[in-house]
């Protein structure tokens, strides 16, 4: 039984994982001697700079410094806190932690645990409900496969107002936490709520430990609504969701970013499913906002490199020159690659099948 001593308990946890196995399931591990060696994650290594030694349970990288046991490397690799470091670690060991959630902690989870009941309904929909047949269609057309669907866990969202209404009623999802995650509204007369997002291919926002905290909702194209309506509808803000601060895609993005040293930031969902799909998983995309500072803060703990990539239009031009301002400021490497006139990063992937890299 685990110890309900704190430092007990991290001392079991620390026991039960083991570094090898545990940095080897981030990275490619080489025998060298009594120790093993790797492409250090943490700084552009081209050659095997991280030293990870058994009998220590320790790690070191020879060329960055940086060094610690198993809780830091997992701190420092997820980029996380202590606190969530030995959560991952405990649940891979098989270790319950007991720990008493504080109230803030208690109403985030039942929030989180709602949206994912939503993605989950909505995923399930597109699937499998012949009334998403035209959403299906569309996707198809995007040329995304029903792999890179899954992955992102898309979903559709009927066109009846109260669909996602009925099914919290079915399922006993409490009413107000719908409305609190945006996702339902209170009707003006008062009486019950209506579903916010209707008729449109719901695009799961996730976290960097990829659980959903919004949605981006695309009009579909034949909508009776389509000429009345934006053609994205994302989440208000809410205690899960900030536009402002979220990156689409950063959570199956940000290993790969550690990997080649950059990460690629498109305009668009469906522009960042197609470069997972061929093969270019570090890109990620903004969410109807211009890049800003909190964004930049979070791709430069991924990669030390951020790569633009903007239409050839005035638009275009004109987010460019706002990013350098931020980009200077922040003392983060920049690159800009520039689209063909009229394609979209989505557009051109599927033509050309896939790139290396940008």
């Amino acid at each position: 039984m685990p110890s309900s001593d704190p430092v007990e308990l991290t001392k079991e946890i620390k026991a039960a994982s083991d570094i090898v196995a545990v940095v080897g399931g981030y990275l490619a591990l080489k025998p060298a001697g009594p120790t093993f060696k790797a492409l250090c994650p943490f700084h552009q290594d081209s050659r095997p700079s991280l030293d990870i030694d058994p009998r220590r349970q320790r790690y070191r990288c020879w060329a960055c410094g940086k060094h610690g046991d198993v809780i830091t490397f997992v701190m420092e690799v997820e980029k996380v806190g202590f606190k969530e470091a030995r959560i991952i670690l405990a649940n891979k060991a098989g270790i319950k932690l007991d720990d008493k959630p504080s109230p803030q902690d208690q109403a985030r989870v039942r929030l989180l645990g709602v949206m994912k009941w939503a993605q989950e309904k909505y995923q399930n929909c597109l699937l499998n409900d012949p009334i998403a047949e035209p959403a299906r269609k569309y996707l198809g057309s995007r040329k995304l496969s029903g792999k890179s669907v899954r992955d992102f866990g898309l979903g559709f969202a009927p066109l009846d107002g109260d669909w996602l209404v009925r099914e919290a009623n079915r399922d006993r999802v409490p009413h107000d936490v719908l409305v609190e995650i945006g996702l339902t509204a209170l009707r003006h007369e008062g009486a019950g709520t209506y579903d916010r997002f209707r008729e449109r291919v719901m695009f799961p926002i996730r976290d960097v430990q990829s659980r959903p905290v919004g949605f981006g909702g695309r009009i579909l194209p034949e909508s009776a609504y389509a000429a009345r309506s934006p053609k994205y509808y994302n989440s208000a803000e809410t205690p899960l969701f900030s536009k402002s601060e979220l990156l689409y895609g950063l959570d199956l993005a940000r290993h790969a970013g550690h990997a080649a040293g950059y990460l690629a930031v498109v305009e668009g969902y469906t522009d960042v499913m197609m470069a997972h799909q061929c093969g270019v998983p570090q890109v990620v995309a903004t969410m109807g906002t211009a890049l800003n500072a909190r964004h930049v803060n979070q791709l430069r703990r991924y990669a030390p490199k951020v790569v633009l990539v903007y239409d050839a239009d005035a638009g275009g031009m004109t987010g460019v020159d706002r990013a350098l301002e931020i980009f200077v400021l922040h003392d983060v490497e920049l690159g800009v690659a520039v689209l063909p006139d009229g394609l979209d990063p989505c557009d051109l992937l599927s033509q050309e099948g896939g790139v290396e890299t940008f």
